[in-house]
């Protein structure tokens, strides 16, 4: 009864802002009064997912209907600028959706075969002790797998309930872990896809290595911040306290090695250490010096040994991402993926209405890769044909939800950057806050992660939003840089609150009722500290010209 009024009294409140939104536009055609309006379809996806219980698939195409009626009417943009713009979204969003879908046919075929289980076995054999295993696999093992595209919220509860975890502490410890670098997940699409679309987007080419640059460095605080957050949810002040110098440790491990890598390819112009794996070397760094404390501590845990595979059954189940890395790394060198980029030369380009082409580069994309991998993993994983099948099934069930979302937000992105409505905001924003501007940001991020899904998803939504703004209170290049990249870290921390994930992860150890709602409470203190901490260095570091 109670969760039925809280949906009644937000259709109201939707349908009440949506009549005020209208009424001021009949005032005036100023940015301020333009406002609410330019800012509605966000609003109502937000409600749609947060309160009105509704999937993030259906709020994409509430979202998109809504965003291509206001665009056209009220904000008058072209019909054909419209269809346009929902082309160039739909093409430029399979550098994500694409990538997602080989992923997950990739994790069930792993399951099917046991790969999986073994994968389990081994984490468990390497660390002991809640709070260091939390940090292992949450941190480490979570950045590691997430940069490879693993989706580690429906992975890790049941791994970690075996372990001996609560409910409550495995969902936090697999939706919280991989959150600081969710900038670098996916062999790093959330950096790289909005670098190629920036040009369209805002006229301005952004750099993906100077992006992630800017993103690294802020990861000091949030890693931290997230590993200390872990130990709260998992045992309260106790774990804390208990486990302060590991999550010390493994925090700055993860954060020192995104920032070195990437510093080094930022200064020296050179793509020494390519962008696709900077997320799996900082991974790997994370879980080697959570195990390298526990060897060298005083405080020595028994291991457990029982059921132990053997060598050749580890690498067989490591087998699928090995593979991948390796591919992800030859394809990043900038000789090989320029020529692949070239070998269909015009094959894969699509001309769309106004005039513009869109080139797939499908060979040098890391979609195609990641099928590759899963052809590879055939023969050293060694399905039978049911297992195959298996893993198909279950796979063509679940991939077309995530891939429709994701191609449906992209399109909503596109459509609100190719009408008045980013500009709207924008300016809007800027004139609010002025110089305070640089203080609240990162916000953008927070709410922009909720309201479309993932990172990648806001980064290009509100691209031009930010861009706006930044420019309207007189920042440079580097500021906007550094504004974008904490819009980018904030929407790495609303992964901690993203309804889809926290649901994702529940539904996996089938939680008492309640345990969901409960969680995203807790969660939502985290999002909101690291995010007000975000804020607070983005003032500094554009204050100090970094």
């Amino acid at each position: 009864m109670k969760e039925k009024l809280v949906s009644i009294v937000s259709l109201i409140v939707l349908v009440a802002l949506g009549i005020i939104a209208f009424a001021l536009t009949q005032l005036s055609t100023e940015s301020s009064y333009r406002f609410l309006l330019a800012l509605y379809p966000l609003v109502v996806v937000l409600f749609g997912v947060a309160l009105l219980r509704q999937s993030g698939l259906t709020m994409s195409f509430v979202g998109l209907v809504l965003t291509i009626v206001l665009a056209v009417f009220p904000f008058e943009t072209p019909i054909d600028v419209v269809f346009g713009a929902s082309m160039v979204g739909f093409l430029k969003s399979f550098g994500i959706s694409i990538s997602v879908a080989a992923t997950m046919l990739m994790i069930f075929l792993m399951k099917e075969v046991g790969a999986l289980d073994t994968v389990s076995k081994v984490i468990k054999q390497q660390v002991v002790g809640d709070e260091v295993r939390a940090l292992y696999v949450g941190i480490g093992f979570g950045s590691f797998l997430t940069s490879l595209g693993v989706v580690t919220p429906a992975l890790f509860p049941p791994l970690l309930i075996t372990m001996g975890f609560a409910p409550s502490s495995a969902v936090a410890i697999a939706v919280l872990g991989y959150d600081p670098t969710t900038s670098f997940s996916l062999l790093s699409i959330p950096i790289t896809l909005p670098a190629e679309a920036s040009f369209r987007l805002i006229g301005v080419a952004i750099n993906p290595v100077a992006f992630a640059f800017k993103i690294a460095l802020f990861l000091p605080l949030v890693s931290t911040g997230f590993a200390f957050a872990i130990l709260w949810l998992t045992g309260g002040k106790q774990s804390m306290r208990k486990g302060a110098v590991p999550a010390v440790i493994c925090g700055l491990a993860l954060a020192l090695a995104c920032l070195g890598t990437v510093a080094l390819d930022y200064f020296t112009g050179v793509e020494y250490v390519p962008l696709r794996i900077v997320g799996v070397i900082a991974g790997l760094c994370a879980m080697v010096s959570v195990y390298l404390y526990q060897k060298l501590s005083k405080t020595k845990t028994k291991q457990e040994t029982a059921n132990y595979p053997s060598r050749r059954d580890v690498w067989r189940a490591f087998s699928p991402w090995i593979s991948l890395t390796v591919l992800a790394v030859v394809v990043s060198v900038p000789l090989v993926g320029n020529w692949l980029s070239n070998v269909l030369a015009g094959w894969e380009k699509i001309a769309v209405p106004g005039g513009e082409t869109v080139d797939l580069n499908v060979l040098s994309q890391i979609y195609t890769w990641i099928f590759v991998a899963v052809l590879l993993s055939l023969l050293t994983l060694k399905p039978t044909r049911k297992q195959v099948k298996d893993a198909f099934i279950v796979w063509a069930k679940r991939f077309p939800g995530p891939f429709l979302a994701f191609v449906l937000y992209f399109c909503m992105a596109y459509v609100m950057s190719y009408s008045p409505m980013n500009v709207v905001l924008g300016k809007t924003l800027a004139s609010v806050f002025g110089a305070g501007y640089i203080f609240v940001a990162a916000s953008l991020g927070l709410f922009g992660a909720i309201v479309g899904g993932s990172e990648t998803t806001s980064n290009v939504l509100f691209m031009k939003i930010q861009k706006t703004a930044s420019d309207s209170v007189g920042l440079g290049e580097a500021g906007f840089m550094t504004v974008y990249g904490s819009h980018a870290v904030a929407g790495g921390i609303a992964s901690a609150v993203t309804p889809a994930k926290i649901n994702n992860a529940v539904a996996t150890i089938d939680a008492e009722k309640g345990t969901e709602s409960l969680i995203m409470r807790k969660h939502l203190i985290v999002a909101v500290l690291l995010t007000i901490g975000t804020g607070i260095l983005t003032g500094v570091l554009v204050n100090i010209g970094i």
